[in-house]
């Protein structure tokens, strides 16, 4: 029998790696410095493709018993004008703290090996689904941030844009709604930090926000980088946002962990089963490629069209479907690699 895939973050991405290895008859470590399933800095908005893979890794039953939100429509906020569209189908709203735990459940359960502790040189090759890219001049570098709320829930994913950032609402399970965004860190040093108070000053986000209740602490996370992974092991397949940290108001960062990770496992389980690491590290980074091609394209042209100011009036000519489809990315009907 082949070694163990080692799989370094227990996240997502790390989680559906050791699936993926473990439906295709493999075995699988993962390292995982922490020791419970915790906050992270995160939309928690899952886009209605997710489903699809999360059958293929055996947690589609899973994820509905955690009684994820149901998401049917979108809404765009600028300083003047919004705008609502149903979306093509139907999206999910759902903590991470319960999306990590049922996922790295089901794999203990399936038979991987969790080790709680972290593993900053691993042997070998590997699956590396641990981090995010980090760089930029102080003062314009990202930060997130984000927090639960409780009171009036809404059907739609909002996304609110202001100068310096943007913020975003979903809701989640038990009523609640997630709160996240992403602010440059003048903007952020501007309200000295405080998120309740720099989301006061953007008027119609302060309004949407008045009759809910924070419940949790703000939770940061950054400094953010988009694009490629900088700094992962010459020896690693690099999955979620550790391979690629694209713009969260896409929304399919969760489904680009699954997908990632999927493949990441898939392919260095190949390797350990005889097949050719120069051709399975290629095929990996040609799927990812074209997995994120269409929405890093998309993404870089809103940027530039929000520092333009530009997006709003644009914004209304454009239908909403296509504003939803431009920002997808590529998935087939089935991703998992012909063994």
């Amino acid at each position: 029998m082949p070694d163990a895939v080692t799989i370094v973050g227990g996240g997502p991405a790390g989680a559906a790696a050791a699936l993926a290895v473990l439906r295709a008859g493999g075995r699988a470590v993962v390292w995982e410095a922490s020791a419970r399933p915790h906050h992270k800095v995160c939309g928690e908005f899952y886009s209605p493709e997710i489903i699809a893979r999360l059958a293929e890794l055996g947690v589609a039953g899973d994820f509905h018993a955690r009684r994820p939100a149901r998401v049917t429509h979108a809404e765009l906020h600028f300083s003047k004008h919004h705008r609502r569209f149903p979306l093509p189908e139907a999206a999910w709203g759902l903590s991470r703290y319960a999306f990590d735990d049922l996922l790295l459940s089901a794999a203990q359960r399936g038979g991987a090996e969790v080790r709680h502790e972290r593993c900053r040189a691993p042997e070998g090759r590997c699956v590396w689904a641990a981090g995010r890219a980090a760089a930029g001049p102080r003062g314009r570098r990202l930060f997130g941030f984000k927090a639960h709320f409780t009171g009036p829930a809404n059907d739609a994913v909002e996304l609110y844009f202001f100068s310096g950032g943007y913020c975003g609402l979903c809701a989640i399970e038990d009523g609640r709604t997630n709160v996240c965004g992403l602010a440059t860190e003048d903007l952020l040093g501007a309200s000295g930090f405080e998120i309740d108070r720099l989301l006061a000053q953007a008027p119609r986000l302060a309004a949407r926000l008045a009759p809910l209740e924070r419940v949790t602490r703000w939770h940061f996370a950054g400094p953010l980088r988009f694009g490629a992974a900088e700094r992962i092991p010459a020896r690693a397949l690099g999955a979620g946002d550790a391979g690629r940290f694209v713009d969260p108001f896409t929304g399919s960062g969760l489904l680009a962990a699954l997908e990632t990770g999927a493949w990441a496992g898939e392919g260095l389980l190949r390797t350990l089963e005889g097949e050719p690491w120069e051709r399975c590290r290629a095929e990996h980074q040609r799927r990812c490629a074209a997995f994120y091609g269409r929405q890093t394209a998309t993404t870089v042209i809103l940027r530039r069209l929000l520092a333009l100011g530009w997006a709003e009036p644009l914004a209304g000519l454009v239908p909403g479907p296509w504003l939803f489809h431009l920002t997808r990315p590529i998935v087939t009907s089935k991703n998992s690699a012909t063994r």
